[in-house]
């Protein structure tokens, strides 16, 4: 029996479609990338990058936690319109049995 390594499938950052240029491409692997973001990344995760491109990733990488806190937030405020939505739902549910 052989154990074969899994395909890696490129994510959607970095699968170019045929016909569209890609927006960035990496130096040391030539990966292309369809944005200069998900580039900076790759880099700073993938390879030893060089302090330009070190400091373009830490920026990069500092994007990704806003976004990620700004999605976390709205997950709260949802989670509580709809806890809130239902309490008082329930509430005129019961309220008009008694």
């Amino acid at each position: 029996m052989t154990d074969y390594a899994p395909t890696l499938r490129p994510a959607r950052d970095t699968a170019v479609p045929d016909g569209e240029t890609p927006a960035a491409t990496c130096p040391h692997c030539e990966c292309p990338f369809r944005s200069e973001h998900a580039r900076d990344l790759h880099v700073g995760e993938r390879h030893d990058p060089i302090d330009d491109e070190r400091e373009r990733y830490e920026a990069a990488l500092e994007r990704e936690r806003d976004d990620l806190w700004l999605f976390h937030a709205k997950a709260v405020v949802a989670l509580g319109v709809i806890y809130a939505a239902t309490v008082i739902l329930y509430m005129a549910v019961l309220g008009t049995f008694f």
